[in-house]
């Protein structure tokens, strides 16, 4: 799994790491549409033209990104769910590799949220596809949590996307500071807030 920073990790051998780790740190800390393929090259000690022997462009680099972010995202969620014997403890589960992944490649998950629109229509078709999978996961879940079976219901969608909203919204948090463990049990009351709240106005209707 590729680290949040440049300082993070040490500097990979293979040029195309290298170029790997370089635009995640100026995308991440400059915005994709503020850099060029000379500040790419630059610190890889290589002309902009150079480049092209190991991209295809700027913008492929960008989704090449985000789509290792979000698969790493959805297998290491995956991985961190099995196991896992009730509803609630999958979904404690689920908080706690969004949180994980979230505090060691913050930047990775920066460029998925506010990148995302400088893809081609097509890169984000594929994305999206990515974050339905992964969407999937926690709708299973929200839906064994209010008791339904078979077919999930549009109220259980609403839910799902309420939540992944309020985990990403998280990751722009600035002013609190919580372990790994405190930020997880926090973030998983609030969910199981959010979906027994809907289940009681659901029984008032």
């Amino acid at each position: 799994m590729r680290a949040g920073t440049l300082s993070s990790r040490p500097v990979p051998n293979n040029p195309r790491d290298r170029l790997l780790d370089v635009a995640l740190e100026l995308f991440a800390t400059r915005g994709y549409q503020a850099i060029g393929l000379r500040d790419l090259a630059s610190p890889l000690g290589l002309h902009a033209g150079s480049l092209y022997a190991h991209i295809e462009n700027k913008q492929c680099l960008l989704f090449e990104l985000i789509e290792g972010a979000l698969s790493d995202l959805l297998a290491d969620t995956k991985r961190r769910m099995r196991g896992a014997r009730t509803h609630r403890d999958r979904l404690h589960r689920f908080v706690h590799a969004f949180v994980a992944f979230n505090l060691a490649e913050k930047h990775r998950l920066l460029l998925v949220t506010r990148e995302f629109i400088n893809l081609t229509d097509e890169q984000k078709q594929e994305i999206n596809h990515l974050k339905t999978s992964y969407a999937a996961l926690l709708n299973t879940i929200i839906a064994a949590e209010c008791g339904e079976k078979g077919c999930i219901s549009k109220r259980t969608g609403l839910i799902t996307e309420a939540v992944i909203g309020m985990l990403y919204g998280q990751s722009q948090w600035r002013s609190i500071e919580l372990t790994e463990q405190n930020l997880t049990d926090t973030l998983t009351k609030f969910v199981i807030g959010i979906i027994t709240c809907d289940k009681d106005t659901a029984l008032r209707a």
